[in-house]
């Protein structure tokens, strides 16, 4: 038997945490046939009925929390972000400086470059993670018509989760720009802290 869709059984976890039980059943009432190996077409439509389905049922902090939630990768405190950021802000106690040094850190880090190409403007940190191809397994071969934007919120999980710790105790807010799953020519966050 075929492994159940990563996607599907993550999202369940989150909407268990973020609704009640009739939510997520009404939610999810016929879509758990999607299966990993399935085609990447019956994906793409398994995503766009689910956002469809999310967009129409729940408020948009909701959304953005459940999708969120359903980051791919996520890092955590002992993340080779968070020692890495600790470090830095070890190293420099003038704040332009340590912003500096986190982009060029976030800019060069490789092989993960989860955080794409970062680049900073004054008090702004922007990140671009995909350029042409939508970089998300789940959906880049088989969709061919934008998706909603409540999707991509997955993909600012991961980012966020990294950006957190660049100053733990600011509260981390990140916007998405454009994405290529919803029709732009790049994947584009910008992060702020206040």
């Amino acid at each position: 038997m075929a492994r159940e869709f990563r996607h599907y059984r993550v999202l369940r976890e989150q909407l268990d945490r973020h609704v009640d039980r009739a939510t997520r059943d009404r939610l999810l009432f016929g879509m758990d046939s999607i299966r990993d190996g399935s085609p990447p077409a019956a994906k793409a439509c398994w995503a766009m009925e689910m956002m469809r389905r999310l967009d129409d049922t729940l408020d948009e902090a909701s959304r953005i929390k459940v999708r969120e939630g359903c980051a791919c990768v996520l890092s955590g405190e002992s993340s080779i972000y968070a020692r890495s950021l600790r470090r830095l802000r070890k190293q420099l106690s003038d704040e332009d400086a340590y912003l500096n040094e986190v982009v060029a850190y976030l800019d060069g880090t490789r092989p993960l470059r989860r955080c794409g190409e970062v680049t900073r403007e004054g008090d702004v940190i922007h990140s671009v993670i995909g350029r042409e191809t939508c970089g998300c397994s789940a959906v880049r071969e088989g969709l061919r018509e934008p998706i909603s934007v409540t999707w991509c919120h997955c993909c600012k999980g991961s980012l966020l989760s990294v950006y957190r710790y660049v100053f733990p105790e600011h509260t981390c807010e990140m916007d998405i720009v454009s994405t290529i799953a919803t029709g732009g020519n790049e994947c584009h966050f910008i992060t702020t802290y206040r």
